[in-house]
């Protein structure tokens, strides 16, 4: 008993033995599992031992016992609790900033671009007015009406819920640099909806706070806006305006900043649309095939059918995830629609116009994916 005492008065002792053999002793005999966390990208759940290529096997393994520690979860879960109930910051200020009022934020790139240290060269906009070029030459050897939405991240509509450690040093943004430099060459190419945001967001919530996607209401004020700028353009067409929608509150627990910073007891109420006489139907796809290793396969083609349609149009829609806000909207007021998933590459897809056979192409995409449309493989 006296052994058992003079143990006990060493705990840091105990716990520090406990940390080291408890992690092990659980794997091996596998007592207790832990559910593993999404924190938005790919986990290493092998390693192979090449006794011809060792110099990559320390990395890999260390990867690989990392992500399959026994008390992985349960130890990041109080990580996670601690730095952000208690000290007030993200867990990971790299990929997630923390804002005021419950907002958050992207850090990285989209922070870069917001404090203009990302604006386009010269050459990047003499890049971009040859590519859009090629393609106005093709589109109209067709007689396709082409569009092109450039949807502002959140930094842009909410920099009041920004940390006063991020400030924006240019005023100009990276999407005026291109209506400025392409309006001569391409007028009304370019749909930039911040203004119309800007004007609406005091009234409605427009992104959604744990994620850095806009929601459905402002895919809602991005639609009407591309929609008047579509209508003008076939004057001898009856193109309805979009439906009436009844806006249903839903409660959300997902998005970039809700896996990242690990905490399940976030979450927003934000309100979902549903139409009211809805007439375009989901029917079956072409079959395109998306490009090899895209993250989302099954969302890489999806078409609708409208059997009340007046306007005789087909509109293909080359996206990205932001799209999906608009893809309610956008499908009702035309007789076929196609959206096109592309993997952030916002390509012409000529094999997919060739099949379609749109009256109207639409691209949109993220402000802070635009230089894909100038990589030298598009």
């Amino acid at each position: 008993m006296k052994a058992k005492a003079q143990i006990f008065n060493y705990p840091l002792v105990v716990v520090f033995f406990a940390i080291i053999f408890l992690p092990g002793i659980n794997g091996a005999l596998g007592v207790r599992e832990f559910e593993r966390k999404d924190e938005n990208r790919a986990f290493r759940d092998s390693v192979e031992f090449d006794i011809s290529n060792l110099d990559i096997f320390p990395g890999e393994f260390e990867e690989f016992y990392n992500d399959n520690f026994s008390f992985r979860r349960p130890l990041l879960d109080v990580y996670h609790y601690i730095k952000f109930w208690y000290y007030k910051v993200s867990p990971h200020p790299d990929k997630t900033i923390i804002g005021r009022n419950d907002w958050f934020f992207n850090a990285g790139k989209e922070k870069d671009i917001f404090e203009g240290k990302l604006n386009f060269s010269d050459e990047d906009l003499e890049k971009f007015k040859n590519e859009w070029g090629k393609r106005r030459d093709y589109l109209d050897s067709l007689n396709i009406k082409y569009y092109w939405v450039i949807c502002p991240f959140k930094h842009h509509i909410y920099p009041e819920y920004l940390p006063f450690n991020v400030s924006r040093y240019n005023e100009t943004k990276r999407v005026d640099q291109l209506k400025t430099y392409l309006d001569g060459d391409f007028p009304g190419l370019i749909i930039d909806p911040t203004s119309e945001l800007l004007t609406v967001k005091e009234n409605m919530k427009l992104y959604y706070k744990l994620d850095n996607h806009w929601n459905f209401y402002a895919g809602y004020i991005t639609s009407k806006l591309l929609l008047s700028k579509i209508k003008p353009d076939f004057p001898e067409r009856d193109i309805p305006d979009i439906p009436t929608y009844t806006w249903v509150d839903s409660t959300r627990q997902g998005g970039i900043h809700y896996k990242v910073l690990g905490l399940e007891s976030l979450f927003e109420v934000d309100k979902y649309p549903v139409v009211d006489n809805e007439g375009a139907i989901e029917a079956k796809k072409y079959g395109f095939p998306p490009q090899k290793g895209f993250a989302y396969p099954w969302n890489y083609e999806r078409r609708f059918v409208n059997s009340n349609d007046t306007s005789g149009l087909t509109v293909l829609v080359i996206r990205d995830s932001y799209g999906s806000q608009l893809l309610p909207f956008i499908k009702e007021p035309f007789k076929e629609s196609v959206f096109i998933f592309d993997s952030w590459q916002y390509k012409l897809n000529k094999p997919i116009i060739e099949v379609v056979k749109p009256d109207i192409i639409v691209f949109i995409g993220l402000e802070t994916h635009l230089e894909s449309i100038i990589k030298e493989n598009n």
